[in-house]
């Protein structure tokens, strides 16, 4: 028989859930694609066989929130992001909240073969000339963005808050352009909680909005915690029609440190941050919570950010002049839980639509281990686990060729060693980008929209135009 496969997976459990597989399976891969999904595909058909025996397989896991480059937080690399999230089992991602041109450099010097789209974070005289953009500096950023190969932006309310006016401004032209737009709620007159959740559905209007990191705003600084997550679902089920939303499982955050000349804090989450944990929020309460080992700062050590903490974190802040990037223990696990396991009644659709990192050059890129303990626990099937690390996130982005192993589809793909709960194996388009934690390849794919193209072809590197038409956040619209 002629070989008629480039790579054949042997003997893994598959997880499809848009195709109703869960069966111990061979995939044959062809031209970075999917070829068959079968029992006993004959080995002699391909030159390339990896045995996966014992091993689960499902579509490449797609990460709608993390962090690949950055509009602040510049003392640290971003670069070494795209292999840190290939090593915990991510294909593809959403760099939410950085510059393309800067994800781009770094796809280019420390790529990992992911592919990348990259929203821009709204940061006042950097990426945005105003405080409160108006409706024509909003319209030319916004298509800007798009020309260097971004898709969209984030307003960065816990940490460069407009007024509530400019937040729905920003929403409004996003939807006009039919741009990506992502809110980490807050506004100079609502904080980065609960309060400023309940905000937002005001300024969405009839509008279209990705709002970051649910669980972020169910700390506990307004309510208890479980009244805050109760809340926080009431809210987005009304809602349900205009919002996509996703949810971290790590119990750190990541913020900044940054003090000004009097030693407060610069910015709400980091205020926010030493409340929690009973500290003053200013730079001596600062200083203190890292001394105690309760935050810890973001450093490089072997080609890969890591946290320290104690006197090693106090010293890296100060020689950073307090712009340094830190973490907290502060998201609580029952949030987590509840969030990522909530569903509508009576369906099997979920409130939250994935489950993300927030991670990427920030060292807490557990989501693909944590939603395998909830299987462990029970809270959520293998099918589930799937829906919302892949599926539902293919969806949420538009992404049609991902996030499912049909015929033809992306041979994108996370093998999770179930006795460790981690991602072993990672394919993008039928390459295997990542072994046993560690990261095996270079480059990538820039997910880019039309008006990046000209941009895209200039770079050297690979790229995919996307049609955001097809994405969730717009669907019907």
């Amino acid at each position: 028989m002629n070989k008629n496969l480039d790579l054949i997976i042997k003997n893994s459990r598959v997880i499809d859930p848009k195709n109703n597989i869960d069966e111990k399976l061979d995939v044959g891969i062809k031209y970075g694609k999917i070829y068959e999904i079968a029992k006993n595909i004959q080995t002699s058909r391909s030159p390339e066989t990896i045995d996966q025996e014992n091993k689960i397989l499902m579509p490449g896991h797609i990460d709608t929130h993390a962090h690949l480059s950055a509009v602040f937080n510049d003392n640290i690399n971003s670069d070494y992001g795209h292999k840190m999230l290939a090593e915990s089992g991510t294909t593809t991602a959403l760099d939410l909240a950085g510059e393309p041109d800067i994800m781009v450099e770094g796809m280019k010097k420390n790529g990992a073969g992911l592919s990348v789209a990259t929203i821009m974070g709204l940061v006042p005289h950097k990426t945005v000339n105003k405080d409160d953009p108006d409706n024509i500096t909003l319209r030319d950023t916004i298509f800007d963005v798009k020309k260097r190969g971004g898709i969209g932006v984030k307003i960065l309310g816990g940490y460069f808050p407009f007024s509530v006016d400019a937040n729905s401004r920003v929403i409004k032209e996003a939807n006009d352009q039919l741009s990506w737009v992502a809110f980490h709620v807050g506004s100079k007159t609502a904080g980065s909680d609960m309060v400023g959740l309940r905000e937002v559905p005001e300024s969405t209007d009839k509008g279209r909005l990705h709002v970051a990191h649910i669980n972020s705003y169910t700390r506990g600084l307004v309510n208890k915690e479980e009244k805050e997550v109760e809340e926080a679902i009431s809210i987005i089920k009304n809602m349900k029609n205009q919002w996509v939303t996703e949810a971290y499982m790590s119990k750190i955050n990541g913020t900044n440190g940054l003090c000004d000349e009097n030693g407060n804090l610069v910015y709400n989450v980091a205020q926010n941050c030493l409340i929690l944990g009973g500290y003053e929020p200013n730079e001596n309460g600062l200083r203190k919570a890292l001394s105690e080992g309760y935050g810890s700062a973001l450093t490089v050590k072997n080609n890969r950010n890591v946290l320290v903490n104690g006197d090693e974190a106090v010293k890296f802040w100060e020689k950073s002049l307090t712009n340094a990037s830190l973490s907290f223990p502060v998201n609580p696990p029952s949030s987590a839980f509840r969030l990522s396991t909530e569903k509508y009644e009576n369906s099997d659709d979920f409130v939250i639509d994935a489950i993300s990192t927030d991670g990427g050059y920030i060292p807490r890129n557990v989501a693909i281990e944590k939603t395998m303990a909830l299987v462990n626990f029970g809270a959520l099937s293998l099918k589930d686990a799937v829906i919302k690390l892949s599926y539902s996130p293919s969806k949420m982005l538009g992404l049609e060729n991902k996030g499912h192993l049909s015929e033809g589809s992306d041979a994108d793909i996370t093998i999770i060693d179930p006795q460790t709960n981690k991602a072993c194996m990672s394919l993008v388009a039928g390459k295997v980008i990542m072994i046993n934690g560690k990261s095996v390849s270079d480059n990538g794919t820039w997910l880019i929209l039309e008006e990046g193209k000209s941009v895209a072809e200039k770079s050297g590197v690979n790229f995919q135009v996307i049609n955001l038409e097809k994405s969730k956040l717009y669907k019907s619209f």
